[in-house]
């Protein structure tokens, strides 16, 4: 791999971060200003209808996010791991991309659903939108770990 390579891949690593520190700063503001600031002020949940529907909607959008985040991050530091080791495509960043697809599923089921929390009359739907992201990183999951595999390969190579 060659030094420019390298250079460009800890610089997307870098504004990755910075984009994963945005989320969670919107994610917070978000949250504080929908529960708690002038918009719930003026539009209170009523959490005396649907309540298990709503906390569940909530905790799936709150944790989903969360999850993304925090999964995004250690992917990053596995991948600048990985370089210093001059291995691209670690092998801790297997499993976790499985898991970032699943944290991805909660949180969109989640997002799509939020409206809930305020309007008693509709429903939780579960849309083919949702679905969409998941199977692309399931998708990149496993076409990461044939990637990894094939370097892995060339390694041994002599």
């Amino acid at each position: 791999m060659t030094k420019k390579t390298s250079k460009n891949i800890r610089i997307c690593g870098f504004v990755a971060l910075a984009f994963c520190l945005v989320w969670a700063v919107s994610l917070v503001v978000n949250i504080t200003s929908n529960m708690f600031g002038s918009y719930a002020s003026a539009h209170p949940i009523d959490w005396s209808k649907s309540a298990v529907i709503k906390v569940v909607v909530l905790i799936c959008y709150v944790v989903g996010s969360v999850s993304m985040i925090a999964l995004c991050i250690k992917a990053i530091l596995n991948i600048f791991k990985g370089l210093r080791e001059n291995n691209v495509f670690p092998r801790s960043n297997e499993k976790l991309l499985i898991w970032i697809a699943l944290a991805d599923f909660v949180r969109l089921f989640g997002t799509a659903n939020f409206i809930v929390l305020w309007d008693d009359n509709l429903a939780v739907t579960l849309s083919d939108t949702i679905f969409v992201t998941p199977f692309f990183l399931l998708f990149f999951a496993f076409m990461y770990k044939v990637a990894a595999d094939a370097v892995e390969e060339n390694n041994l190579t002599i």
